[in-house]
């Protein structure tokens, strides 16, 4: 069994449903790929021959390899692309880590048009407890609970950015880092068809340093100030 090609969220993932046996063996295609797991549905009969405890005690190996060295950044990608690419797709990615966040999040972007399916993980990160500062534009962050928010409390701290005078600019940074580890670039905007229509290219990494320099970007420009 190669699991090289598969992005550690997905592993611990697997992990978690087969460890609270929300996922029972013997396991299928249709419910790895229900639980979010298509990149290995391929490896269904080898998980199999393993049984459940064989595969956590294989996860918690392979998981904590992962931990000791050095890990590769995952292509992640919206749109058509070869049957056989070892790229993540955006829409699932955002929701992995929104579903995974346990403490905070900071979201940047451009527009957020029609994001309900979108930001519904989000929001539910939100009601576990994790703290979220989203920045954008001004006009973007002071309309983003009126119009992109259609869920009620807990909100988001907003932040909008605003250019020098004479200036014309705006945010067009789109990027999530959560709880200061993982760290998500991408050209994707939070909208529907950003996230699953488009041709789109970002990265996932999991840095700390990265997390902290990038979060510091934000959290100390003068250029920002808190509107909701």
């Amino acid at each position: 069994m190669d699991l090289s090609g598969v992005a550690t969220l997905d592993l611990e993932r697997l992990k978690a449903v087969v460890g609270t046996r929300r996922l029972e063996f013997p396991l299928s295609r249709l419910a790895l790929q229900g639980e979010g797991l298509e990149r290995l549905t391929g490896e269904v009969a080898a998980l199999n021959a393993l049984g459940r405890e064989g595969t956590l005690v294989l996860l918690d190996t392979v998981l904590a390899e992962r931990r000791a060295g050095a890990r590769r950044p995952e292509l992640v990608w919206t749109g058509p692309e070869a049957r056989w690419s070892g790229a993540r797709d955006t829409a699932v990615v955002l929701a992995d880590l929104f579903h995974k966040a346990t403490s905070t999040v900071l979201v940047a972007g451009f527009t957020f048009d029609h994001a309900a399916d979108v930001l519904g993980p989000l929001h539910q990160a939100l009601q576990r407890g994790v703290s979220c500062r989203l920045y954008a534009s001004a006009p973007m962050a002071s309309a983003f609970l009126r119009e992109h928010w259609p869920f009620g409390p807990p909100f988001p701290e907003c932040h909008g950015f605003t250019p020098r005078r004479g200036v014309f600019a705006s945010l067009h940074a789109k990027c999530v880092v959560v709880d200061a580890r993982w760290v998500f670039v991408t050209s994707a905007n939070f909208t529907n068809r950003g996230q699953t229509r488009n041709i789109e290219v970002g990265v996932l990494l999991e840095d700390t340093h990265l997390a902290a320099v990038l979060e510091s970007q934000f959290s100390t420009g003068e250029w920002f100030s808190r509107v909701a």
